[in-house]
Order: C-alpha cells, then sequence, then structure tokens
C-alpha cells in the first residue's frame, strides 16, 4: 500500500505542472479567440493575467522576498509529505491531499522561480460569492485549495 501511494503522490506531483504548463500554453498561443471569453454557457471565463504576488496579488513588490518564502515552503511541504508518505502506515485521506497540495505548489514555485510571476487564467463569472467572482485562478490554485480541503478532512477523521 505504501509503494501505491507513492505512486500517486509522484503521478499528481508530476501531472498537475505538466497540465498546467500545457494549458497555459494553449491559452497563450491562442489565436482563434480574443482573451478573455466565456466558456461552459458563461459560467467560466478564460483569462491570461501575471501575478506577481502571492494569492490574490498579496506582496507583489517583494519578488524575492516571495521567491525565498516559495523555495522555504515548498521544501517544508515537500519534506513532511516525504515523511507522511513513509512512516505513516495509514492516513491515507491525508496522503492524497498532500499529492494535490504537493503538485499545486510546485508547479506555482516553478513558474514564480523561473517567469517571476505566475500565470492566472480561469475565473467564475457566475460564482454564488460576488468577492470570488472577480479573483483569476490558475488549475494549481484549485489543486493547493482541494489539497488543504482534503488534508483537514484527514486529519480530523
Amino acid at each position: 500500500m505504501k509503494l501505491l501511494f507513492i505512486c500517486i503522490y509522484l503521478i499528481v506531483l508530476i501531472g498537475i505542472p505538466l497540465f498546467e504548463h500545457f494549458i497555459k500554453r494553449k491559452i497563450k498561443n491562442n489565436k482563434y479567440k480574443t482573451l478573455p471569453y466565456c466558456i461552459l454557457k458563461g459560467n467560466v471565463k478564460i483569462h491570461y493575467s501575471t501575478n506577481t504576488g502571492m494569492m490574490l496579488g498579496f506582496l507583489k513588490n517583494k519578488k524575492n522576498f516571495i521567491k525565498i518564502i516559495t523555495i522555504i515552503l515548498v521544501l517544508i511541504l515537500f519534506g513532511f509529505s516525504i515523511y507522511i508518505l513513509l512512516f505513516e502506515e495509514y492516513l491515507y485521506i491525508l496522503k492524497v491531499g498532500l499529492a494535490l497540495l504537493s503538485g499545486g505548489a510546485l508547479s506555482n514555485a516553478i513558474e514564480r522561480l523561473f517567469k517571476g510571476f505566475v500565470i492566472d487564467y480561469f475565473s467564475f463569472p457566475k460564482f454564488f460569492i460576488k468577492k470570488v467572482r472577480r479573483v483569476i485562478f490558475n488549475f494549481a490554485d484549485i489543486a493547493i485549495f482541494l489539497g488543504c480541503l482534503i488534508c483537514l478532512i484527514g486529519v480530523f477523521l
């Protein structure tokens, strides 16, 4: 069972950044539609937006500080994940959550460290919470959010 979760973790860890790269490349090279444009009956809007800060543009003028914090947090996350994967026999829900969280974090960290910003590309203009309608996300952000949510559930079960 331990080997199965290590394989799942690695697939998600590598898969999320690859999927993100593919999507961002398609959006950036899209020559047929003008951005932004809506899909799924207007429930999702496709954008191309760069974010030099952290979540919601927080600390956007502190690029070097953000890079250092990113490296430190990703290393702590990976260390914790490796410990849980190798030394905790159960905690299956937590392991799945850590895989999503790590994959999303790695994807955003790679972009932030090599490009100096993260590309966000979709929003939910019809979302029932009005403040969420203005926020532009990427798939890694959703993976991080779901990973955190699943980890919280895993800790309390």
